[in-house]
């Protein structure tokens, strides 16, 4: 279910990456049931969005983010993906900070986020709201075609029925985040040279 380039020794840190993957791939499996016919279901795109989400904030570093502060994760456009997050993120932490989830319609609020997910629906109408924050560290996330091209960080994809990934590490660079080498190494990763 996981895009994971194999073929060269992952280390440590990329181990720590393959098992908070594959942690995320136990819940998604945990949430298939078996369908009438004993045939497994298909896990809802949303709870596929929600596992990445809380494995990007995994592999994230927030310079300004206080200790013990909570991680807001902001939801546009996407009630379900906001709903399956906050069900994967119930009792976890990472690195001692809980994740509160809301959804959020305003550009206006999205400097209080540290992950902004904007739905592909809604990409086209957040323009404005992305210029405003693309020097902040908000870990902006779409599933819109394109977004890792504009001004977002990273961009969920389907490619051979698989969900992927591909990240813009000029946009990362530009808004003070610290990804993990390994997340980028798991990564399609976009460089674009309109940084401004």
């Amino acid at each position: 279910m996981w895009a994971v380039r194999l073929g060269r020794p992952l280390g440590v840190a990329g181990s720590m990456l393959l098992a908070a993957l594959v942690t995320a791939a136990a819940l998604i499996a945990a949430a298939e049931s078996d369908g009438a016919d004993g045939v497994p279901e298909a896990v809802p795109d949303v709870v596929v969005k929600a596992a990445f989400l809380y494995n990007f904030a995994k592999f994230t570093e927030w310079p300004s983010l206080s200790s013990g502060a909570p991680i807001a994760a902001c939801i546009v456009g996407d009630d379900g993906v906001a709903a399956a997050l906050t069900d994967v993120v119930r009792g976890q932490q990472i690195n001692g900070h809980s994740i509160d989830v809301s959804r959020s319609q305003g550009g206006g609020t999205w400097r209080i986020c540290q992950v902004l997910f904007i739905s592909g629906g809604e990409t086209r109408r957040s323009t404005d709201g992305l210029s405003g924050i693309k020097t902040l560290p908000v870990l902006s996330v779409s599933d819109g075609k394109g977004f890792a091209r504009a001004d977002g960080i990273i961009e969920l994809y389907v490619e051979d029925g698989r969900m992927r990934f591909a990240i813009n590490v000029k946009a990362a660079e530009r808004s003070g985040l610290r990804l993990s080498s390994r997340l980028l190494g798991l990564s399609k990763v976009v460089r674009t040279s309109d940084v401004q």
